[in-house]
């Protein structure tokens, strides 16, 4: 296959060769100029999602010369989230929403729709829908409060989608309907019924028509339903674990394809039978769960699954289908990456896919399946090369209960070789169904290049290696968790790989609890700890912030933390601020809804009684994390300043 690096000449693509990368890598964390590709229908045009003056917005080139035709901004303080063709003219946009007590744009269930050239720009679902329009004799689109989600783009039907329309709620548990909506119009033809059960996935079958839904009652369990002579049947109890998800409905309608781990411990992909309910399992791997899967253009048919078992892996399903056989082929062109295809024409000749890895942030190529040949299109991050960055390797540990710890290394960018860099261990969030991956991280990458090795730890209640080992980090936060982190880093040591007690703690979210709980077990091998978006007080949890809010969250509080006061007392740290005898960044969004900004202060409050000494980052309108580019530089910065005033 050849490969072909063909950057065309345009405005957009001109400032993609601006500046040769800095040395401060700063601009690591400069939003993605370009973030996603797709293609139309009939192959002629090229929609992209593009960062312009911290707005996204949506271009739209020609396929041959990629001259631009046509844009799409939105008014206001909107701008382009997720996107997708629906006919060979028409785009359906996600309007997401900048709002001025948050940094990171929101969600709130709005479609815009747009031609190519940027003509019939409408709001085709919303509250304000309704409003935007002139009385007239002919049916009216509505106002409608509620969230509205695609579910099948109707590939055969130009004119319709289908949606969920989830009535707006404080919680988000109120009953979802799906509907038929007109792209052009904003009106809604008709209602096809409306879920059994809150928080619903609904999953159409080969032909476009919803056959299945899942959610999740009162009580955080997962419940199936299948469509049955129009009405609503619930898959008996037992039939499917509480963790399913849906995946596609086999081309005779017989078969639902699900991602679950019923009656075994990993999950992989099963198989129900839809008239008597059998079920059975196709493919589980022997050692991590399935992670992801793939499937055709149209979103209707399973063709490839994706396991990460260390580096990522392939395998092909359904090789019946065209697009399994492409990418097969593709997999060859881009071997150590990970590959996703965006979108294809629908002639099958001409695709749009997505290239990553440890050291490319995410590059967009055009497969030409007549010629065989594949040209870039854009880089998601142009301003960095990435031969510059640094590779991740995979790592397995044992630990002394003889358990399997998996995790990744990535050795510092050292000047001295002759002396081993000191260590960050950067503890993933969560920190149940999360983990660590082979990818591209901008905090790994900007802390190997700033000279220190980064270690992440999929610690026991991380997800990916089945339901025993995420369970078995229930309600041990603050003791095997902790340990499981620390055995990881002495296993550095044990094998030349770090310093002995040269190393700091960091992460986000359980992160950052992780790094400062670590320092109250371990205060003589880690020499600081910086903690962003922290939960400290563990019971607060149970009054404070978004999980607690719906009652499946407090069931999910209840099984993964106990209600036990004096065991989530002996696991929060804000009860140990006098153990804590190593240096302390904290940082904190003032706006946080998962983990409230009350967490940082009453640790602050604790720290200050008892006299230890830490540095504070409190940014206004920032939630959980930091969005805003400038403020992930200012506070990157600071954890390096950091860094090299506590480590040797």
């Amino acid at each position: 296959m050849q490969v072909i690096y063909n950057l065309a000449v345009t405005f957009f693509l001109l400032l993609s060769a601006f500046n040769a990368q800095s040395e401060n890598w700063d601009s690591l964390y400069d939003h993605a100029q370009y973030q996603n590709a797709k293609i139309s229908p009939d192959g002629k045009y090229i929609a992209t999602a593009v960062n312009h003056e911290n707005n996204t917005v949506l271009l739209f080139f020609k396929r041959e010369d990629l001259a631009m035709v046509g844009s799409a901004k939105l008014a206001g303080n909107y701008e382009v989230g997720n996107y997708h063709w629906v006919n060979s003219e028409r785009v359906v946009i996600d309007m997401v929403k900048r709002v001025p007590w948050h940094e990171q744009p929101q969600f709130y269930g709005e479609l815009f729709a747009v031609n190519y050239d940027g003509s019939r720009a409408k709001l085709i679902y919303g509250y304000k829908a309704g409003n935007l329009q002139r009385p007239t004799r002919l049916k009216r689109k509505k106002s409608i409060s509620g969230w509205a989600s695609i579910i099948d783009i109707l590939p055969e039907d130009d004119r319709h989608i289908l949606i969920k329309s989830t009535p707006m709620s404080a919680t988000g548990e109120r009953l979802s309907s799906v509907f038929m909506l007109n792209v052009y119009t904003g009106i809604i033809n008709k209602e096809l019924g409306k879920a059994p059960i809150p928080f619903s996935h609904f999953l159409t079958d080969t032909k476009g028509e919803v056959k299945a839904v899942v959610g999740t009652d009162s009580k955080d369990k997962k419940q199936l339903y299948l469509k049955k002579n129009g009405q609503w049947e619930k898959v008996p109890d037992g039939t499917v674990s509480n963790s399913v998800s849906l995946i596609s409905i086999s081309s005779s309608g017989k078969y639902l394809y699900t991602r679950d781990n019923h009656n075994q411990d990993l999950f992989g992909i099963f198989k129900l039978n839809m008239e008597n309910f059998s079920y059975e399992n196709i493919y589980t791997d022997k050692n991590v769960d399935v992670t992801d899967v793939k499937l055709t253009a149209d979103g209707r048919s399973l063709y490839a699954i994706r396991i990460d078992d260390g580096y990522p892996a392939y395998l092909l399903l359904n090789k019946e289908i065209e697009e399994a056989l492409v990418f097969k082929s593709l997999l060859q062109s881009f071997p150590y990456n990970s590959i996703n295809i965006t979108s294809k024409s629908e002639d099958g000749k001409l695709y749009i896919i997505m290239v990553t890895s440890d050291i490319d942030p995410g590059s967009l190529y055009l497969y030409d399946k007549e010629k065989n040949k594949i040209e870039l299109l854009f880089k998601f991050k142009p301003q960095i090369k990435n031969d510059s960055l640094i590779p991740s390797e995979p790592i397995q540990v044992t630990a002394t209960d003889g358990s399997k710890i998996n995790g990744y290394f990535t050795q510092a960018k050292n000047k001295n070789n002759a002396k081993l860099a000191p260590v960050v261990v950067v503890v993933h969030g969560g920190p149940h169904g999360v983990r660590d991956y082979w990818r591209y991280s901008n905090n790994v990458q900007y802390l190997a290049l700033h000279g220190y090795s980064v270690l992440q730890v999929n610690y026991r209640g991380s997800g990916g290696y089945g339901e025993k080992y995420e369970i078995d980090g229930h309600r041990v936060w603050g003791s095997k968790i902790q340990q499981d982190i620390y055995e990881s880093y002495q296993w550095l040591v044990d094998r030349k790989k770090a310093e002995m007690n040269n190393v700091c703690i960091m992460g986000g979210s359980f992160g950052a609890y992780s790094a400062v709980q670590s320092t109250t077990l371990y205060p003589d091998t880690y020499k600081c700890a910086i903690a962003n978006a922290g939960i400290y007080d563990l019971e607060l949890m149970f009054e404070e912030g978004d999980i607690r809010t719906r009652s499946s969250g407090l069931s999910y509080l209840n099984n993964v933390l106990g209600n036990d006061s004096e065991q989530l007392k002996a696991m929060s740290p804000v009860n140990y601020a006098s153990k804590i005898k190593v240096p302390l960044l904290l940082a904190h969004g003032k706006d946080d809804n998962r983990a409230p900004f009350e967490h940082a202060k009453r640790l602050r409050d604790a720290l200050d009684e008892a006299g230890t000494s830490y540095e504070w980052l409190a940014i206004e309108k920032e939630g959980h994390g930091f969005y805003n580019p400038e403020n992930q530089k200012a506070y990157m910065r600071k954890v390096v300043d950091f860094l090299s005033k506590h480590l040797k």
